[in-house]
């Protein structure tokens, strides 16, 4: 055996016998990892009622359509609504479409390629000419060919393969997307109803103030024409009539912005859409909550950081596959005349067929580049799912604490509304009767209007939590389902 045979045998010999074996699919395989280490296992901040819900069906029961739990008909219609008609899901939607499609792109790696092709070149060498791929000396010709060239790289390594795993992955990415959107579109749409309903209560609070103001300032010009009071207390009378009835444009400006709010989310032209006049309705009991380690199931921010691990880890045996052999099989058939009536002779066919391969010797480092980074890539696809899992941890836990004491606000500013309403009667009866200084009268006024405000604001800063709460549990992601299906 010569010298340059043996070279070429120690060299392709491994080669050539890794084919006689089974393919193979190089890289790590994927696994879910377990968070529960960083989650924990309970809730801290949950009652014991709902820190002892650990049901994930029951959780993902009440979750699904945890708006409908405010018992408010227009919220639920409105709501449901935007998730039919919000722009931004459908944007999400054709975004799923296209990574759908350019899954397919990948794909098509694993099956042959068959191309047609056709040529006319007219050719020619001058008398001294010369041409080793020409025709003769002085002589001109046309060339018609027409043929087939057919290719097919085997995937032995499984290159393709786990290239196409990572596809699919990128896929459940757009699909957490859509969900995400979803959830977060259900939220926004519940808070701006909430936010016209405590603009509802404080309207209901002014107007009620202003008609309390005329009804002063009624006492105080009969008692100013009897010589009982000062021409001052009509003053402050007219005074703070004015400044509150100066406040009901505002609100209802507001008032309507929010509208305009709310017809945006739903995809429609802002102006149509009038929300109806509705007391805030009460906070609902909170779902159950399971257990912490549940949020990686239902939240769709944390379901998009798993997948995008999983496409990592994919792009790992990708990288790793160029490290070993290419096998492929190659074939053309031409047909090739000078003259185009003979084309389809039986004299003017060529073709040639074989397997051919090609292994990475020298590629300066580049491949072993391209496999770090892929490692790399795949430990900050880690960090990042963790990290997503402590602050999906911090935001349920957040909600709840909030949750709770803005219901203790609330009960204290109820028990200080009944005391205000009580003395403001107090100091419009002594006032009337000429026991009381007008001053009374309007400190009470003034005191009230502002605990039923904040009482009015405490009772929207309740239902808002309980909107974080829902969505930071994940509320709503499943009847994304048949969006991701439709898509």
């Amino acid at each position: 055996m010569s010298f340059a045979a043996a070279s070429l045998l120690r060299v392709f010999g491994p080669a050539f016998a890794l084919l006689g074996v089974a393919s193979c699919t190089v890289g790590p395989d994927y696994e879910r990892p377990d968070l529960t280490a960083r989650t924990g296992a309970t809730w801290l901040e949950a009652d014991a009622e709902n820190a002892s819900s650990t049901e994930p069906s029951r959780g993902t029961q009440e979750l699904s359509v945890w708006w409908r739990k405010f018992d408010d008909a227009e919220l639920t219609a409105l709501v449901e609504r935007a998730l039919r008609g919000n722009l931004g899901l459908a944007e999400a939607a054709e975004r799923l479409s296209a990574v759908r499609a350019r899954r397919g792109i990948v794909d098509a790696e694993r099956w042959p390629s068959l191309d047609a092709q056709g040529r006319f070149a007219r050719a020619a060498t001058d008398d001294e000419g010369l041409a080793f791929a020409g025709p003769p000396p002085g002589t001109r010709t046309n060339l018609y060919a027409a043929g087939l060239v057919a290719g097919w790289e085997l995937d032995l390594w499984g290159r393709v393969a786990r290239s196409v795993e990572a596809a699919d992955a990128e896929i459940e990415i757009a699909e957490e997307d859509l969900r995400g959107v979803w959830v977060a579109l259900a939220a926004e749409v519940a808070r701006e109803v909430l936010a016209i309903r405590e603009l509802d209560e404080r309207l209901r609070i002014v107007e009620r103030s202003v008609a309390l103001d005329r009804t002063s300032e009624e006492i105080a010009t009969a008692r100013a024409r009897g010589g009982f009071a000062s021409e001052l207390d009509l003053v402050r009378a007219r005074r703070t009539l004015a400044a509150d009835e100066a406040a009901l444009p505002a609100l209802r400006a507001e008032r309507r912005a929010a509208e305009h709010r709310v017809a945006e989310l739903l995809g429609e032209r802002p102006g149509t859409i009038a929300v109806a006049v509705a007391p805030q309705p009460v906070p609902p009991a909170l779902p159950a909550l399971g257990v912490p380690g549940e949020l990686l199931l239902r939240r769709p921010d944390l379901r998009r950081r798993e997948r995008e691990l999983a496409a990592a880890v994919a792009r790992i045996g990708a990288a790793e596959a160029e490290r070993y052999p290419r096998l492929s099989i190659d074939g053309t058939f031409a047909l090739s005349t000078s003259r185009s009536n003979q084309l389809l002779g039986g004299e003017a066919s060529t073709y040639q067929f074989g397997p051919s391969i090609s292994l990475p010797l020298f590629a300066g480092g580049r491949i072993d580049a391209a496999v770090g980074q892929a490692e790399a890539e795949a430990r900050a696809a880690l960090v990042r799912l963790e990290a997503g899992a402590l602050e999906a941890v911090r935001e349920v836990e957040s909600a709840l604490v909030r949750f709770a004491r803005a219901a203790e606000r609330v009960a204290s500013l109820q028990r200080a509304s009944a005391q205000a309403a009580e003395a403001e009667r107090l100091a419009s009866s002594r006032y009337a009767s000429g026991r009381s200084d007008f001053l009374d009268v309007l400190e009470a006024q003034a005191r009230r209007l502002s605990i039923d405000e904040q009482l009015a604001a405490a009772r929207r800063s309740e239902l808002e939590q309980s909107v974080a709460l829902f969505a930071a549990l994940g509320g709503g992601w499943s009847l994304g389902e048949d969006s991701v299906a439709d898509s």
